[in-house]
């Protein structure tokens, strides 16, 4: 996905507090584990245990991790922190259920809330400098579906989209994306590759017989690519868009890192990145990646970012932002509720 200099800031400024949600905090950060343990007050033991055994797994270098993974027979790919949080997670998990107890906060009870996750990665028209007139079109639409329950990929979707205001491609960001221009010219409109894709949706049933939710890279896809497309090509914005999943949030608040680009993300996780970098399709198989380590490694994967109605909001330094958070009190009212991504309401708490 290309960003410009008028869009970064809002992901670069923010900080990891200001972006968590509740059912975000309640995974906890390596930091705040201990302490979230102390001030809630459990009642059993245990959970002393596991606040003096997180301590003890703060302590431990790689190496040690990847001891203690292997002995467990537990994936040993990953940074420091995805290790940790991995071993952290694993032996909760498993003091809670020998002691015949659920985490009083609920989120242990049931992770996977969506049965399909539809990622996208668009691509857009750019230009090399920043130019305040230049309007940006989307020239790449890809998804990628994967399947909660399974952890797999199961299909894929992508298409080129013709832009209209810029119609030719500047030099930059064939460079770039590697997208050409015969590649834009015979290719459908917006609006055309739109109904394409409703309709690969429906062939999958999603929406209709299972849910799902849009998982991108930031917030720009849907808060600003999306919604800038849609009103030049004089549309609605669709419904099934206004909720999505921000995976860098998710992604630093279980792992407990900053706010981190998608080459690193995928470093950390110990894979390398597959494809070209800016090839949305790429992009999203290597996001896809992402979430399904976060999936094994037991994160819940929940909306965490709306759409901005009307004209976003600007930060103190001019700059909009392109979304708003979901706190885990909003995701509650809307689950089973919101009937483009739920197709029936769920009995399940969260």
């Amino acid at each position: 996905m290309i960003r410009t200099d008028t869009i970064e800031p809002q992901n670069e400024n923010k900080t990891v507090e200001e972006e968590k949600t509740d059912s975000e905090v309640a995974d906890g950060a390596t930091d705040e584990e201990t302490k979230e343990l102390k001030e809630r007050e459990y009642s059993h033991p245990v959970y002393k245990q596991i606040a003096f055994l997180n301590g003890k797994i703060n302590s431990y270098s790689k190496a040690e991790l990847i001891k203690n993974l292997k002995m467990l027979k537990l994936d040993t790919d990953g940074s420091r922190s995805v290790l940790a949080k991995r071993l952290k997670t694993f032996y909760k998990k498993t003091m809670l259920n020998v002691s015949g107890i659920q985490e009083q906060n609920g989120s242990s009870k049931i992770r996977i809330l969506f049965d399909f996750y539809v990622i996208i990665d668009y691509e857009a028209t750019c230009e090399l400098l920043r130019n305040s007139d230049f309007k940006q079109e989307i020239i790449e639409f890809p998804a990628v579906l994967l399947n909660c329950q399974k952890g797999e990929v199961q299909d894929e979707f992508r298409s080129y989209c013709r832009p209209v205001l810029n119609p030719l491609l500047t030099e930059f960001c064939t460079e770039l994306t590697g997208i050409t221009q015969n590649d834009v010219d015979t290719a459908p409109l917006f609006t055309e590759v739109l109904t394409s894709f409703e309709e690969w949706l429906q062939k999958k049933k999603l929406g209709t017989k299972y849910s799902f939710a849009i998982v991108t890279d930031g917030p720009w896809d849907m808060g600003h690519f999306l919604k800038s497309q849609c009103a030049l090509s004089n549309i609605e914005f669709p419904t099934y868009c206004k909720y999505w999943i921000n995976i860098r949030k998710t992604f630093s608040n279980f792992y407990n890192t900053g706010k981190l680009p998608l080459s690193t993300m995928i470093q950390l996780i110990g894979r390398e990145f597959q494809g070209r970098a800016h090839s949305g399709l790429d992009d999203a198989r290597n996001i896809a990646f992402i979430v399904q380590r976060l999936l094994k490694d037991g994160a819940r994967i929940i909306f965490n970012e709306k759409l901005v109605e009307g004209n976003a909001r600007r930060r103190d330094d001019g700059n909009p932002f392109f979304s708003a958070p979901v706190h885990n009190t909003e995701f509650k009212a809307i689950q089973g509720k919101f009937r483009p991504n739920f197709p029936q309401r769920k009995s399940s708490k969260i």
